[in-house]
């Protein structure tokens, strides 16, 4: 899966969070028509409670048409009355900019009055606003204050919330087990955000035993559920297949084709990589190029990175190293790995830019931070060859070799471990051994640059 996990991050983007009303008897019964006819007479003498519930109608077109303005009339109507869920319906709206100008002030306003009132929605949108620092000043122990108190009502999205601090270290001490609680809470009551970031855990075993099977199952119950995060989970594992899970592209182009009917740039992406490398669909280079620039064009720097490569190599589209250099350009602003190891390439080989070799490592080495190991093997050669720096042959061939034994490592790695090692003597052979067993116990470049006094 490699560097799709890092969709987890987009999991925790702020909802509006009005949750559906209890339903009526009427509902229950199946009769739609009765349950809105009996809410409207209620709202038409004043019930607050069914302001607001016949306001969620109108927001959200179900059973009449979508009338936003309607829908802002009914909560304004709901929460004069005190309504806690009028409250924080009405502070919703403020907070989109629906059937109002957006006002971030009047939202808070409004979530504190249903907070105030023990309301877990008024709660929950009033700690994820301190969360992320919208409206208010980011706190995460307010942020943390108000989610407890919403998780206690049962509120799945607070749940949620609390279960990605934990995993992520934000407001608390960074613990797999907390994280695994309040993600296994939510998910029991169904949230489809819990369902994907618990799959991520069992995906990569954290805090529980390694499972793709058991993180397939959660994947596809949140992407049934609409999660676009979980789609591209699910598309990544099948194409790139597991020792639990094979290949299977027929179900890569599956997701990965719903992603995309979402909009989604990493969908985008994905679904370009299958295009371009013939992968369970018919090679097609140059719609391959359209879906990247689709991607890139939302900032997605995966597919700013892959413009990039085409440009430079000419895949598709004539070589144009100016605009291979603007696209790693732009990916290496987002922080993708590959585009910070090719912009650094380049600068390295002088392609499309005056040489700077010491521009070249330090991209090499942003690179290797990401997670990109081309990066790594790019810095070990220039270390073997005294590149920036005295030449150390055995650090370099120490670096190649960790390197090459890395999962998703450069397709070259082997081959250009195997060169080092044919001009090492015994004496630096005996010293890389030595690296090579550090490096394997501690961050690699942490040891080269020990080991030759950087």
């Amino acid at each position: 899966m490699g560097k799709v996990m890092v969709a987890i991050a987009a999991t925790v983007a702020l909802s509006g969070c009005v949750s559906s009303p209890r339903q009526l008897t009427a509902t229950s019964a199946g009769d739609v028509a009765a349950e809105l006819a009996q809410l409207e007479s209620l709202a038409a003498r004043g019930d607050a409670n069914a302001e607001y519930r016949l306001g969620l109608r109108y927001s959200d077109g179900n059973g009449v048409p979508k009338d936003v303005v309607k829908a802002l009339a009914l909560y304004r109507a709901s929460a004069a009355q005190g309504n806690a869920d009028g409250e924080n319906a009405l502070g919703v709206s403020y907070y989109l900019g629906e059937g109002v100008p957006k006002d971030w002030d009047q939202a808070i306003a409004l979530y504190r009055q249903a907070a105030a009132q023990g309301n877990a929605k008024g709660e929950h949108n009033l700690g994820a606003n301190y969360l992320f620092g919208n409206g208010v000043p980011r706190d995460s122990t307010e942020a943390a204050k108000w989610l407890m108190l919403s998780a206690a009502q049962g509120y799945a999205p607070a749940e949620f919330r609390l279960g990605w601090m934990y995993d992520e270290g934000v407001g608390f001490e960074r613990s797999d087990a907390l994280a695994l609680k309040w993600y296994r809470t939510a998910v029991a009551h169904g949230d489809r955000e819990a369902e994907n970031n618990l799959g991520l855990m069992y995906a990569d075993g954290r805090g529980v035993p390694r499972n793709v099977v058991q993180a397939i199952a959660l994947y596809r119950r949140a992407a049934q559920k609409g999660n676009v995060d979980a789609m591209n989970n699910l598309a990544s594992i099948y194409f790139h297949g597991d020792q639990e899970q094979p290949k299977d592209y027929e179900q890569a182009f599956l997701w990965y084709g719903k992603s995309v009917a979402l909009g989604d740039a990493q969908g985008l992406n994905g679904l370009g990589v299958m295009y371009e490398e013939g992968r369970g669909v018919a090679k097609d280079v140059q719609h391959a190029v359209a879906l990247y620039r689709l991607a890139a064009a939302q900032g997605y720097g995966e597919a700013q990175s892959n413009l990039g490569r085409v440009y430079e190599y000419g895949v598709g589209v004539p070589r144009d190293y100016a605009q291979a250099f603007g696209w790693y350009a732009a990916g290496a602003r987002q922080g993708d790995g590959n585009a910070e190891n090719g912009l650094g390439a380049m600068f390295a080989n002088g392609e499309g830019v005056a040489k700077d070799k010491v521009t070249a490592e330090r991209l090499f080495r942003a690179a290797a931070a990401n997670g990109e190991h081309g990066g790594l093997l790019n810095i070990a050669e220039m270390y073997f060859d005294g590149v920036n720096h005295p030449s150390d042959m055995a650090a370099g061939y120490a670096l190649a070799y960790v390197v090459a034994a890395m999962n998703d490592a450069p397709p070259d790695a082997a081959d250009v471990r195997d060169s080092m090692r044919k001009r090492l003597n015994l004496m630096q052979l005996a010293r890389s051994r030595d690296l090579i067993e550090r490096m394997h116990q501690q961050d690699p470049l942490a040891v080269l640059d020990a080991a030759t006094g950087k």
